[in-house]
């Protein structure tokens, strides 16, 4: 029994592609799908983080106080 063996394609193994490759190789709609769901999906992204920025606002970062040591003060004849 002799094996057929398909002419070598331009494409190469399923195996050995990359993503690109394995991208480019899906049907023109598929991609357009594919692709309109990703944006869907960034699209609602920035929807629901303006929501929810507006609704829980940022509280400005509170600062602990400052406790500034005035110098030594020093009387006329220069001791402390």
């Amino acid at each position: 029994m002799t094996s057929k063996k398909s002419p070598p394609s331009a494409e190469p193994v399923v195996a050995n592609r990359s993503l690109w490759q394995s991208y480019k190789a899906l049907p023109a709609r598929t991609r357009l799908y594919i692709s309109m769901a990703v944006c869907s999906v960034g699209a609602v992204g920035i929807y629901v983080s303006d929501y929810l920025e507006k609704k829980y606002p940022v509280a400005p970062p509170r600062t602990a106080p400052t406790h500034v040591a005035s110098p030594p003060s020093r009387n006329a004849a220069g001791t402390a």
